[in-house]
């Protein structure tokens, strides 16, 4: 049978060579954000990042004495250490592979296409939702408390404000997906139940039907099973995500709130801070993205603007129905899509990303934000027995890859970014 032409060397080989080469196509043609900011290899060392944070106040940019030749103060800088967190795992199992070698020589490149493919899709959309949170792995949270009940009732503080075309609550959540709840002391109330079926109450909440019975507190916190961590450490947690980075206040990992942001408490320093302003519950404005491009780029360069489908619609509705604005094709929701004109860049692009946080526009200087991970990808495979990637079941016809990634998204100029929150929907 063609099987036992390869050993498990041509079985790396082919993983390495074919299967995770595709692994980064399908990840860049399916997640919004995944390959828009610079990836870093070179300063990851084994679970942790060293990384140096701008400040925008250099010391050695002024005098330090009155002599007829000033000499500068000397210039400093401080070294922050960022973890790398456990962005993915996923397990490739292979069953019935005498079967499907006999058909071909062909036939392992076609199976370990077919396993692969469907499970791309899901890291895909997967990552790019962590891609936008902010480091605690919070998915949702609980507006009753269960008692004994397989249905549970969820809505979230950046989701499912309300029934008028908002985001709905359960946009984290998936079904055939096991969570954890935990309450917000940190107590553990429900492991590894499978959420069986999802219902938009088309309220602001979400109903969750549960495979087995719940009790849970009123505002009690969903994870994915195993993602939460109590303490920032090594190897734990969910990474940071754009929502973490562009706000004004430290993280929260898991149900703890630290005391630091990247290792700076940014709570005490402004320059730790990104910028945020309160859109008051009314409709975007242009004077107002304007304003935010401005203060921005006092720090960077602005080069991208996004914000979630709904608002991005109505934000095209509102141009639309701006008869004063000319009819460019990037009023018309084309192949171009939204560009505001403005700051450094000129013409900056409006995106749209279901998964980011609602009623906000975010300002993003992506070459200010470094996605920190030990190989390029970003996905490699665990190594198994002997160090090969495939790992023969012991008394089965199967065989077994694990694919993992680790990595954390941080910045090197907080306030290159910012955020208008609080925007209202134009049909609300």
């Amino acid at each position: 049978m063609a099987v036992m032409q390869l050993g498990t060397a041509q079985y790396d080989k082919l993983f390495n060579e074919f299967i995770l080469k595709g692994i980064s196509v399908e990840l860049y043609q399916n997640t919004t954000v995944y390959d828009r900011f610079n990836k870093n290899t070179e300063n990851v060392f084994g679970k942790y990042v060293m990384q140096k944070l701008l400040t925008a106040t250099p010391k050695s940019a002024r005098p330090s004495s009155s002599s007829t030749y000033p000499t500068a103060l000397q210039g400093t800088y401080d070294e922050f250490v960022t973890y790398m967190k456990r962005g993915m795992y996923a397990s490739l199992q292979f069953d019935g592979l005498a079967l499907a070698c006999s058909k071909g020589e062909g036939a392992v490149r076609d199976l370990l296409t077919a396993e692969t493919e469907g499970i791309m899709f899901y890291i895909a959309n997967r990552l790019n939702k962590q891609y936008w949170g902010d480091g605690s792995g919070r998915l949702a949270q609980l507006n009753a408390a269960s008692s004994n009940s397989t249905s549970v009732s969820i809505d979230s503080p950046i989701f499912g404000k309300d029934s008028n075309d908002y985001t709905v609550a359960h946009q984290y959540l998936e079904e055939g997906v096991p969570v954890d709840i935990y309450d917000t002391n940190g107590n553990l109330e429900a492991e590894e139940v499978i959420i069986s079926a999802i219902a938009d109450d088309a309220d602001g909440t979400s109903t969750l039907t549960m495979a087995s019975a719940v009790t849970a507190s009123d505002d009690s916190w969903i994870f994915l099973h195993d993602t939460y961590a109590a303490t920032e450490a090594a190897g734990t947690g969910t990474p940071m995500g754009l929502h973490g980075i562009i706000a004004t206040a430290n993280q929260t990992v898991g149900v703890t709130l630290l005391t630091t942001f990247q290792n700076i408490n940014r709570i005490n320093y402004g320059f730790a801070q990104a910028q945020a302003w309160n859109h008051g519950s009314v409709a975007i404005t242009n004077k107002a993205i304007l304003k935010a491009i401005q203060k921005c780029e006092r720090y960077g360069t602005i080069d991208v603007i996004i914000t979630n489908d709904i608002i991005w619609r109505n934000y095209y509705a509102m141009l639309e129905a701006d008869k004063t604005m000319p009819s460019a094709k990037m009023y018309w929701g084309g192949t171009k899509g939204l560009s505001f004109f403005g700051g450094r860049s000129k013409e900056i692009a409006i995106i749209f990303d279901e998964d980011c946080p609602d009623n906000r526009f975010y300002f993003i200087d992506s070459s200010k934000i470094i996605v920190h991970s030990p190989n390029k990808t970003g996905l490699d495979w665990v190594p198994g027995d002997a160090g090969h990637v495939l790992t023969r079941v012991q008394g089965k016809d199967e065989v077994v890859a694990n694919l993992v990634s680790y990595y954390n998204m941080v910045t090197n100029m907080p306030k290159a970014h910012g955020v208008i929150y609080n925007v209202k929907h134009a049909e609300s």
